[in-house]
């Protein structure tokens, strides 16, 4: 961090007059919080230098330059650009941001090595979406329908406690959507095809309804075909947006929203990468012979499935028994009420939000999973924000309250696990923040927020698992389960997707595999095979709960304008993530995870306006992280756990560079070193879930009959954590005479080799790799109209972004976009 600090101060020195004269001087271009449409057509030919994002990540408007803080900031314009048309993809701009698609409905988003892998709606994220202002307690669907006609989006790096609706211990992505302008009747669109059968459009409208209020309605479609041949990795998604904003006076202004995004279409998929067989001194890695856009569900996925063994059966799979389907729909109101009192400004923003999901995947080499689940979100914040001589103040207020009812299947062939339950969240939290103006240019900053967390869970897991032979101590293994005919095609049921255990058992007794007389009853049921050779057991564990949590959160910062472009900052803040309950037979709640993070950064312009130089160095120090393995409950049977993981360390540097050398170039580079390491971290399971690449010790203990093993991960890297990060970027604008430009562009983005899952076996190490898109674009120089040819993944090349090691032991992929080329017209008029 010293050597951060010496090379801020050299280029402090270096952008004196006399260094400056040599660049052209020209205006600084600046925007304010209202925007026109954002489509492509933005003319830059009046080049004036670095242009100004403003944010209001601090809930105060302010330029992106002018925030002590470690925040990324992309623009509606710039977006739409570049092709950005989801959560996944925002990743080409900011380094620091992971988001994997291992299948589901739910969005898993780490920065820095910080997040979780789930498919569970009830597991709080650790980076936190928000929409519109208002914090979103799943980041589904609508975090990424909701990419169209935005202002901007903001990317906060590190702790969230003071400031924002739920404390992310992680960071923040803030979605924000373009507002309603008074006094302005435009429209503009968006509308690009493409190979795979794509179409993306967008348009939106803006209406004067009176001299004060303005109306906006927006609306989206996107599709196009798999890129897989089972069809999945396609995309079906269609989003409305109706936003009035009145202004009754200059001290008051009201906005009313409201929002409905539907996912159709099969949904992410994935391919097989390979298998394991185990053996006396470990488990050995075999290939599937399958490309990256194989699929889970075409003959040869499906005749791979069948040379494996499912346990505790073991009998070979079958064939998936249906096609995926993704059918989530998402919808909500909000609005933000904004009164200039005389002590402050006083804001409240409440929302209601809405989701349901019926929906059939794949999962980790599973056969069908089905989650049905409805999640209702309510939330009220209000603040109030003012001066008081040399202090700045924002105090507030914060509710939110989510029930979630669902009834889920998750098919394993031979291990059928229903769960069916309710959770309920209640969240309080009462926040204040201080800025003091010690002087014009220095300013100490501190923050703190209480918050008590109330959850509880009250839900019931019933498993049907299939044992050759019985269960332990009668199940019987390779080689004698061949020998006793386990393996023998028609020996063993293969479980169709029931919500319920009646359905079950009674398709059992129809298909004469238990005996005629068997019915269902609460309580654990042991069914014979009428074929003899094995037995079904019918678990039934009751999980019902309740916790709560609370904590002080706290921020302490210091700010330094070293000349009026150039400034200096550090900061360190805690972090808080509630505990919580899951759905699990033995292992019903975890704790919360805590972090502090340590920050110093230097935001510049230099030379005129034409030379932006950002540098943060940052030390993180995680305990009690919260992760999400495959593991066994204590009778053996398979759970996706919550655990609690001891302490890691996160720390590196991160500079962001944008050079105007001339008119109409632009040229940027953001860079990202990150060191990350667990200093603490076991996990415990046993055969046959037990393929890590850690060493292990025996507990003790044993689980369905086999010893518990302790496997000692720690000094591996973070999950999604490449050492280094490179985006790219530059942009040529030529006129063309008569009103027109001719603009092309080319981003690329270097990722280091990373881990994806916390087994870290071999296949789960994410190579180092690039990315690349091109863009040309013909648009007029007022900025009307724009057409735009565009390729991207220059490389052609999918990337395994998603690793996973199956617990049915297999070794799946989750693969990145191939080559995807089009056309874009664009207009705002």
């Amino acid at each position: 961090m010293r050597s951060l600090l010496l090379a801020t101060s050299a280029f402090v020195a270096i952008s004196s007059p006399a260094f400056a004269a040599r660049l052209p001087a020209e205006d600084q271009a600046t925007s304010g919080t209202t925007t026109t449409a954002p489509v492509a057509t933005e003319a830059t030919t009046d080049t004036s230098g670095i242009g100004e994002i403003i944010v209001t990540a601090q809930r105060r408007e302010e330029s992106l330059q002018k925030a002590g803080l470690a925040i990324d900031a992309v623009t509606g314009n710039d977006l739409v650009q570049r092709g950005i048309t989801s959560a996944a993809d925002i990743t080409k701009a900011v380094p620091s941001l992971s988001i994997p698609q291992p299948g589901g409905s739910v969005a898993s988003i780490f920065i820095r090595g910080v997040g979780n892998i789930t498919t569970s709606s009830y597991n709080d994220p650790a980076v936190t979406p928000s929409y519109d202002g208002v914090v979103l307690g799943r980041g589904g669907g609508v975090f990424g329908a909701a990419f169209y006609d935005l202002q901007r989006v903001e990317v906060l790096k590190g702790p969230q406690g003071i400031l924002y609706g739920r404390n992310a211990t992680g960071g923040a992505v803030n979605i924000i959507p373009a507002r309603p302008e008074i006094g302005r009747n435009g429209m503009g669109f968006n509308v690009a095809f493409g190979n795979f059968d794509a179409v993306e459009t967008d348009a939106h409208v803006n209406l004067a309804t009176g001299a004060n209020s303005a109306l906006r309605v927006s609306a989206a479609y996107s599709a196009h075909d798999g890129y897989n041949r089972d069809g999945t990795d396609d995309l079906k998604r269609g989003s409305l947006r109706a936003q009035f904003l009145v202004e009754p006076s200059s001290d008051l202004s009201v906005r009313i929203g409201a929002d409905y995004s539907h996912l159709g279409g099969r949904g992410a998929g994935g391919s097989y990468v390979g298998g394991f067989i185990p053996g006396p001194s470990g488990y050995t890695f075999f290939p599937a012979g399958l490309d990256t856009s194989e699929g889970f569900n075409t003959p040869a996925a499906n005749a791979f499935r069948a040379h494996n063994l499912g346990a505790p059966a073991f009998a070979f799979l079958g064939a998936m028994n249906r096609d995926q389907r993704q059918d989530s729909t998402y919808w909500g109101v909000n609005a933000e009420i904004n009164w200039q009192t005389g002590i402050g400004k006083l804001t409240v923003i409440p929302a209601y939000r809405e989701s349901r999901d019926n929906s059939f995947f794949y999962g980790p080499a599973f056969n069908i999973a089905n989650t049905n689940e409805k999640v209702k979100q309510g939330s009220l914040e209000a603040r109030l924000a003012g001066k008081a001589g040399m202090l700045d103040y924002v105090v507030g207020g914060y509710y939110f309250n989510e029930k979630i009812k669902a009834n889920n299947q998750y098919n394993q062939e031979f291990v059928l696990p229903i769960v069916d339950y309710q959770h309920k969240t209640d969240s309080y939290a009462a926040f204040g923040q201080l800025t003091a103006h010690v002087s014009d240019r220095f300013r100490l900053i501190g923050g703190a927020r209480y918050t008590h967390d109330k959850k509880s869970i009250d839900g019931l897991i019933n498993n049907f698992i299939t044992f050759c032979g019985g269960p332990p101590p009668a199940l019987l293994t390779p080689p004698a389960s061949f020998a006793a005919g386990c393996a023998t095609p028609g020996n063993m049921p293969y479980y169709p997707n029931f919500l319920n255990t009646g359905d079950t058992i009674n398709w059992l007794v129809a298909n004469r595999w238990i005996p005629g007389n068997s019915v269902d009853r609460p309580g654990y049921q042991v069914f014979p095979l009428v074929n003899g050779v094995g037995a079904i057991l019918k678990t039934y564990n009751p999980v019902v709960d309740t916790r709560s949590y609370s904590r002080v959160t706290w921020k302490g910062s210091v700010e330094f304008d070293v000349a009026p472009a150039s400034l200096l900052y550090a900061t360190v803040e805690s972090g808080y993530r509630a505990g919580g309950l899951q759905m699990t037979e033995s292992r019903t709640s975890y704790l919360p995870e805590f972090i502090t993070a340590y920050t110093i950064g230097s935001k510049n312009r230099f030379f005129d306006n034409h030379v932006q130089l950002n540098l943060e160095g940052f030390l993180w120090k995680y305990r009690d992280q919260q992760i999400t393995y495959f593991t066994v409950d204590t009778s053996g049977t398979l759970i996706s756990s919550n655990e609690n993981a001891g302490r890691s360390t996160i720390k590196g540097f991160d500079a962001d560079i944008v050079v105007k050398p001339a008119r109409g170039t632009t040229l940027s580079a953001k860079v990202q070193y990150l060191d990350t390491r667990y200093d603490n971290l076991h996990l415990y399971t046993a055969s046959p879930r037990d393929n890590f690449g850690c060493p292990f010790t025996y507990t003790g203990a044993v689980a369905g009959g086999a010893p518990v093993k302790d496997f000692n991960c720690s000094g591996n890297p973070l999950l999604f954590s490449p050492k280094w990060t490179v985006n790219l970027g530059a942009e040529q604008v030529v006129p063309m005479g008569g009103n027109l430009e001719l603009v092309g562009s080319v981003s690329s983005a270097w990722r280091d080799s990373q881990w994806g899952a916390f087994e870290y076996l071999d296949f789960e190490r994410i190579p180092a790799y690039w990315t690349t898109d091109v863009s040309l674009t013909l648009r007029s120089s007022a900025g009307t109209w724009a057409l735009t040819a565009f390729v991207r993944n220059l490389e052609d090349k999918r990337r395994n972004l998603a690793p996973q090691a199956s617990p049915l032991g297999m070794a799946v992929g989750h693969y990145s976009a191939p080559r995807t080329w089009g056309v874009r017209l664009s207009s705002n008029f």
